[in-house]
């Protein structure tokens, strides 16, 4: 792929991504004011042991499938992509299929024992049956990363979202739900209906790409078995450990609450408001990197198949870079206008109190997802998978230590220990094998002065102009602080760089 077929492609999937996650808050703002803070917390509970399950059915298999595509194509043995494919399509649906059916068969015994809420049983069976669906579209995904055509896989998704959304308004249109319960039961409906249609979207696609990419020929595959167990097997024990840590410590967080003097409700809403409300506007940005940090694993793995080392670390301090810069802003736009936020998605302030103290991690958590990124193209993938177990393990253990002494402050402090040991391990282990260096002052302080700048200018606009509320306040806040911004690090860097190249020509032409 060309320079400017990436950023294009990029770009293409940067808006597309930007869509899904303004219209995954929408949904989740929809369903606050349907179901309120404890109806969030039980539809993240639920979701977390849905989760378990998706991780022990797709975890690997997108970065296998990835990986073995790529290295057909850069050989010349495109007569193998189909048979690559479809024998991961028959190893996701067997290990897929056979998880669902634990899922239907388990669900009053973990509904009832991790739940607390025997009436969640049916929510977890109807989404066991998006599972096959989901991990099918997860080999597809790793085919179309390796093609270079992940736009099929976004417009799946779009999809996919729409569905969701529309069905689970229509449904609550319909009838108004009887409680929580009955409100998660329809919505886990819907979304089991789009992960369907994704499928279909997705499927249809993937013929149509192999016609265009594969030969007639075709040749049987080899070592297919080999690299799923040297690529997802890895992936698929840590993530599946990582998962079910984490899926033990959203359990705990509600139980240990209770343990430290709070009602069942009151915990499960404290629960809804971080991990429900909170969590999801701290990530919503991040929707600009996901994009490039996936395609940046074909991209980072042909360079290093072809032993180009300088190209390897130029990519990754490029990545890098971009990721601090764009975190960092975001720091300071959460920091300075987090209330606005939470009035604006969910008319709650303490969800965007919650994303005012959370702020300082947004630069470390975006960078993560590059990095990550970046180790599953060197072929780092199990380091990058040990680090994010032993983070997970710690973050339960402390969960058990502290929370019921200390309540939801602790909280706040495990995730902040969380974020910086996880994102130190990653970021050295990156530094190590691609040769990356950071500058302090050109990856940290100059991209941190430029977006405090940007917000304490939008501050001063802004704060005598009442009329501006909900939406319509966040937007012009984002604005005029990403104008500054991008004015102050990229404008002057670039009239820096074209000083140096015109005094550079001056001493030529004198010379």
């Amino acid at each position: 792929m060309t320079k400017k077929a990436f950023f294009i492609q990029g770009a293409v999937l940067t808006l597309i991504s930007l869509f899904l996650r303004v219209t995954n808050m929408g949904y989740r703002s929809y369903l606050s004011q349907k179901i309120g803070p404890q109806g969030m917390g039980l539809y993240q509970l639920i979701f977390s042991i849905f989760m378990l399950t998706v991780t022990l059915s797709t975890s690997g298999i997108s970065l296998a499938v990835t990986r073995m595509v790529t290295a057909a194509i850069a050989a010349g043995r495109r007569q193998r992509v189909r048979s690559v494919v479809a024998r991961c399509f028959g190893f996701c649906l067997t290990i897929s299929l056979c998880i669902a059916l634990c899922l239907f068969f388990l669900a009053d015994f973990a509904a009832s024992t991790f739940l607390g809420d025997p009436a969640a049983a049916p929510c977890l069976r109807i989404l066991g049956l998006g599972l096959p669906f989901m991990s099918l579209c997860t080999c597809m995904k790793g085919y179309f990363l390796a093609v270079d055509e992940s736009v099929c896989t976004a417009v799946s998704d779009t999809l996919e979202q729409v569905l969701t959304i529309g069905a689970t308004v229509a449904l609550f249109w319909w009838k108004a739900p009887a409680g929580i319960e009955e409100a998660c039961l329809w919505a886990m409906a819907a979304s089991t209906l789009g992960e369907a249609a994704s499928f279909l979207t997705s499927w249809c696609a993937y013929r149509r790409s192999l016609r265009r990419n594969t030969p007639a020929v075709k040749e049987k595959g080899q070592g297919v078995l080999r690299g799923l167990g040297h690529i997802a097997l890895p992936c698929t024990l840590s993530s599946a450990a990582k998962s079910l840590l984490n899926t033990g410590e959203n359990l705990l967080i509600p139980r240990e609450l209770q343990k430290y003097g709070l009602g069942y409700s009151e915990a499960l809403s404290q629960y809804g408001l971080l991990q429900g409300m909170a969590m999801p506007m701290l990530y919503f940005p991040s929707s600009f990197l996901t994009s490039f940090a996936s395609l940046l694993i074909p991209k980072v793995a042909r360079e290093r198949e072809l032993s180009h080392q300088k190209a390897v670390a130029h990519i990754s301090g490029r990545a890098v870079q971009s990721a601090l810069a764009f975190g960092m802003f975001f720091a300071a736009l959460f920091m300075a206008f987090g209330d606005s936020w939470g009035q604006a998605f969910y008319h709650n302030a303490s969800a965007g109190a919650y994303l005012r103290v959370l702020a300082p991690l947004v630069p470390l958590t975006y960078l993560d997802v590059v990095v990550d990124s970046l180790l599953k193209g060197l072929d780092e993938q199990f380091n990058s998978m040990k680090y994010n177990f032993t983070d997970s393990l710690i973050r339960v253990i402390l969960v058990l230590c502290v929370l019921r002494f200390f309540g939801m402050e602790s909280y706040v402090v495990i995730l902040f220990f969380s974020t910086i040991f996880n994102a130190s391990l990653s970021l050295h282990r990156l530094m190590k094998v691609s040769q990356l260096h950071i500058s302090l002052l050109r990856h940290i302080a100059w991209p941190l002065l430029c977006s405090v700048l940007g917000v304490l200018l939008a501050g001063e606009l802004l704060q005598h102009v009442e009329a501006l509320k909900g939406f319509a306040r966040v937007f012009c806040e984002a604005a005029i602080s990403g104008t500054v911004f991008a004015v102050c690090y990229w404008g002057i860097a670039g009239l820096t760089r074209m000083r140096g190249r015109i005094g550079g020509t001056a001493e030529k032409q004198a010379e």
